[in-house]
């Protein structure tokens, strides 16, 4: 045998070892669907419940709540529209808030009626009634607005579509 054969022959020899010790690193020829069902997340923590009390109201506390006073339309007024702010806080640190009254009604079952069609117009209506020279009158309200520019708005609108010369009102404490 020549000696260049023998070169030829070793040095194929030293490549196979080589493939066979750098080919298993490249590649991996592990089964690409298996699934490593192991988990290196520990076990889920002991949870121990507890009772909840139920909050109480302390006993300085009025049962009525403060902002209810500001929607008492039977406290509500007119404004001039130079008088007040348009919005924040009144002397009683309660918000200034605005409704619009759109009408008024002998007959509860018109002013339902009315109130009806303002909501139909995405109006946020509700009726009130009140004493007028000894005879009760159904009133239709919009709002309540606290922003009196929105309450103002919604006049123009109300009387636009509806025929009518509504007024807007403000709760003063």
């Amino acid at each position: 045998m020549s000696d260049g054969l023998k070169q030829r022959i070793a040095g194929a020899l030293v490549l196979g070892a080589l493939g066979l010790i750098i080919l298993p690193v490249l590649f991996d020829f592990a089964d690409p669907l298996k699934v490593d069902r192991s988990s290196k997340l520990p076990p889920a923590p002991e949870i121990k419940a507890e009772q909840v009390v139920k909050a109480e109201r302390p006993t300085g506390v009025p049962e009525k709540s403060l902002l209810s006073s500001i929607f008492d339309v039977e406290k509500s007024q007119p404004v001039d529209d130079n008088s007040e702010k348009n919005y924040g806080l009144n002397s009683s640190d309660l918000p200034n808030a605005w409704v619009v009254q759109v009408s008024s009604f002998a007959q509860k079952s018109a002013a339902e009626e009315f109130m009806n069609r303002l909501r139909k117009q995405k109006f946020k209506a509700f009726i009130k009634s009140a004493m007028v020279k000894n005879k009760t009158r159904y009133r239709v309200y919009v709002g309540p607005k606290i922003d009196k520019r929105r309450a103002l708005k919604d006049k123009s609108d109300i009387d636009a579509a509806f025929k009518t010369d509504s007024i807007v009102l403000q709760y003063i404490p």
